[in-house]
């Protein structure tokens, strides 16, 4: 039995005035939790279990909708494990998770706050990113391995850089039982990290290999959250003037005008990136869309959504201000 637990019970300090992080939307429309397990072949798992907070629940969505959002999302049923109490650290609460649920053999331990490749195994190993492969991240809240020649890691350490490898936040144990006899073990009045049970099974003689991991981005803090979702935009673009050269009933090719090359290549840059969602706005009647669509297909450009027909006016965008909203003012 391999199981993916998803541990989603904290309390989103980072995050103040805004749902738990796992329930905010994507840019894509996806929850955090259902975005941040798409570098996984899900179908390696016997069982996915989310672990989250009775009060999580109750204030903001029930139960059945996350379960049918998730296996919307990633075409895999998950099963809910729900805390009555928050608990004091990653660990405690994969600990909770498994006396509630009563899981074995292995698991894989995935944060929900970030999104990589790799491929997990039933067996001691530790997914790592190098720190100098990436655009940003929080590193000072990193746990780092250090790892010898054949990749079993020598030491694990919590926030302190001994190394360039750092845990990008999964985590394989072959055996559950060992997870929580060590946990057992430790007697802390601190925060047990993940790395601190790691640590202690080195210590007592377990292997744990490096596996490396691959596209890798950090929405851990409101920062990286909020970097990201910049990153991505829906944009409303008239057509004429902008896309296609002008065009007008009264002029002598109509609306068969041609493309502005040089802007529908920056916008084909941005989509085969996954950055832009585009909207066609004009004033062009809803008979010019065909031609219009395939001359931008023409040129590498997808449209995503056409408003065509609109009067000969300014146009203006008015949107709501929330904490996960980053629009903030009157588009025209």
């Amino acid at each position: 039995m391999f199981s993916l637990l998803l541990p989603v019970a904290g309390r989103s300090s980072r995050f103040p005035n805004m749902r738990p992080k796992w329930l905010l939307t994507m840019p894509d429309g996806k929850l955090m939790i259902e975005k941040s397990v798409e570098g996984l072949e899900l179908s390696k798992f016997d069982n996915i279990i989310i672990i989250c907070l009775r009060e999580h629940l109750d204030l903001y969505v029930n139960e059945q909708f996350i379960v049918d959002s998730f296996e919307s999302a990633t075409g895999f049923k998950p099963t809910l494990c729900i805390l009555d109490e928050p608990t004091s650290s990653q660990s405690e609460t994969i600990y909770a998770a498994v006396k509630q649920t009563e899981i074995e053999g292995s698991i894989f331990i995935k944060d929900c706050d970030n999104i990589f490749t790799c491929d997990p195994q039933p067996a001691n190993s530790v997914a790592t990113i190098n720190l100098n492969d990436i655009e940003l991240v929080d590193a000072k809240n990193k746990s780092y391995v250090d790892v010898n020649s054949l990749g079993v890691i020598s030491n694990i350490v919590e926030k302190n850089v001994i190394s360039n490898s750092f845990c990008c936040g999964g985590y394989s144990f072959e055996s559950v039982s060992e997870f929580i006899d060590t946990f057992d073990s430790i007697s802390s009045d601190e925060e047990v990290y993940i790395s601190h049970i790691i640590y202690k099974m080195l210590l007592n003689g377990k292997e744990f290999r490096e596996v490396h991991a691959s596209h890798y981005t950090d929405w851990g803090t409101l920062r990286e959250y909020r970097h990201y979702c910049k990153k991505h935009i829906t944009l409303f673009c008239d057509v004429d003037g902008v896309l296609l050269k002008n065009g007008s009933k009264f002029s002598k090719h109509g609306w068969k005008t041609t493309a502005i090359e040089e802007n529908l290549r920056k916008i084909s840059e941005l989509q085969r990136a996954g950055l832009l969602y585009l909207v066609l706005t004009s004033s062009r009647p809803e008979s010019e869309e065909e031609y219009t669509v395939n001359e931008l297909k023409k040129h590498g450009v997808r449209t995503d959504r056409v408003v065509f027909g609109l009067p000969h006016t300014r146009r203006y965008l008015v949107n709501d201000y929330s904490p996960t909203n980053l629009i903030r003012q009157l588009l025209r």
